[in-house]
C-alpha cells in the first residue's frame, strides 16, 4: 500500500484530529473522577462519619453536573473525530482495498 503525499491542508487536518483525540482523553478522565468522588468517595466519607449526609449531598450535584458536561463533550468530540478521520484518510491512504 502506497502512501499519498500529504499537503500543508492534509497536515492541518491531521492536526485537528490530535487535539480532538487529546480533548477526548481530557473529558474522559475528567467525567472518570467526577464519578468516582460522587459515587465513591463522598459515600464512604458519609458511612464512616467524617462527612454529614447533607453536605454530601450538596457535593454531589456539582460533580453530576460535572459528568454530564465530560460525558457530553465526549459523545460530541467522537463525532467530529470520527468525521475528520472520514475526510482525512481517502487522502492519505487513495486505495484502502486492493
Amino acid at each position: 500500500m502506497q502512501l499519498a503525499e500529504l499537503s500543508a491542508h492534509e497536515w492541518v487536518k491531521l492536526s485537528e484530529l490530535v487535539a480532538h483525540i487529546w480533548i477526548f482523553a481530557l473529558a474522559m478522565i475528567i467525567s472518570a473522577l467526577s464519578y468516582m468522588v460522587a459515587h465513591a468517595m463522598l459515600p464512604s466519607l458519609v458511612y464512616t462519619g467524617d462527612l454529614p449526609n447533607n453536605i454530601a449531598l450538596r457535593m454531589r450535584m456539582p460533580l453530576y453536573t460535572v459528568m454530564a458536561v465530560g460525558i457530553t463533550t465526549v459523545i460530541i468530540v467522537v463525532i467530529k473525530a470520527i468525521l475528520l478521520a472520514l475526510n482525512i484518510l481517502p487522502v492519505i491512504y487513495p486505495r484502502l482495498a486492493i
